[in-house]
């Protein structure tokens, strides 16, 4: 490993063909120049809105298992900008006039499913290197994927809401804490854990993709 190149950069490094397939998906390139129906934006939107339910809990056990009082302060944070997250969500389908009163009648498609599954088995860890490990791609590719994105001409309203939301400089300040988080956590551990984490890391980059694909054509 280069010594110049901090430990997350270094995990991006490692997944980055999974990570360009995320940031340059056929659903994000479909949300830049409008392309994609909007009954497919609701689909994601109402799976996307389930899943948060599970990475709220990872957050919540993150908290716990901090050690410091600025650790658990970020992942309270978080988990405050989560419920936002969903405020965000039901606000975008209410102005499209989709009913959004019972959210347990949507169906769980399998990917969806499988990512919860998984955040709950590294919540049950209560080991907080696996667990920012696990969530940190998520938000992380989610700011890259609306950075980019919001520098183009976006028409549609609705989609600029959504990339409004992930571009803000809270999310940016969020992401760099988690990554810094992430540096400091891998350096006074021995290769096995690091290896634990960097594979924790991966399989959620894996489950950002597969949720992406999901998203597009299930």
């Amino acid at each position: 490993m280069n010594s110049n190149i901090s430990f997350c950069e270094t995990l991006k490094k490692e997944n980055i063909e999974t990570w360009n397939r995320i940031l340059n998906h056929s659903f994000i390139i479909g949300i830049s120049n409008n392309t994609i129906p909007i009954t497919r934006f609701i689909f994601y939107l109402n799976q996307d809105k389930i899943f948060l339910q599970s990475f709220r809990d990872l957050l919540n056990t993150a908290s716990t298992a901090a050690s410091n009082r600025e650790t658990k302060i970020l992942f309270e944070e978080i988990v405050d900008s989560t419920g936002q997250e969903m405020d965000m969500q039901i606000q975008i389908l209410e102005a499209i006039e989709v009913d959004n009163s019972d959210i347990d009648q949507v169906p769980i498609q399998n990917i969806t499913s499988d990512y919860m599954r998984y955040l709950t088995n590294v919540s049950h860890s209560e080991d907080l290197h696996l667990i920012v490990s696990a969530l940190a791609p998520c938000p992380w590719t989610y700011f890259e994927i609306s950075s980019s994105l919001s520098r183009n001409d976006i028409k549609s309203a609705v989609f600029k809401k959504w990339l409004q939301f992930y571009s803000s400089t809270e999310s940016l300040g969020q992401v760099n804490q988690i990554k810094s988080l992430l540096d400091k956590l891998a350096m006074n551990v021995d290769e096995k854990k690091k290896l634990e984490m960097r594979h924790c890391f991966t399989l959620s980059c894996n489950y950002e993709l597969q949720f992406w694909n999901m998203a597009y054509s299930d």
